[in-house]
């Protein structure tokens, strides 16, 4: 994963999470609305877990090739 790619994977995953955990916050629960943001904050956290293991597993590879 190349650092450019993952530095805006992550923005947006910031990005999503703060903008849905804020909205989630002034929604009412059971509404579609809550719903879809809801759906939108575990996509986000989801997006952020799969760049930080790319990171991680990027890193571990370049430390392996280069000793």
């Amino acid at each position: 994963m190349t650092p450019q790619i993952g530095r805006a994977a992550l923005g947006w995953a910031t990005f999503l999470v703060l903008a849905s955990g804020v909205l989630l916050l002034t929604l009412t629960p059971g509404t579609p609305e809550f719903v879809v943001t809801l759906f939108t904050l575990c996509l986000g956290l989801l997006l952020g877990l799969v760049v930080v293991v790319g990171v991680l597993l990027t890193r571990r590879r370049e430390k392996r090739e280069g000793s």
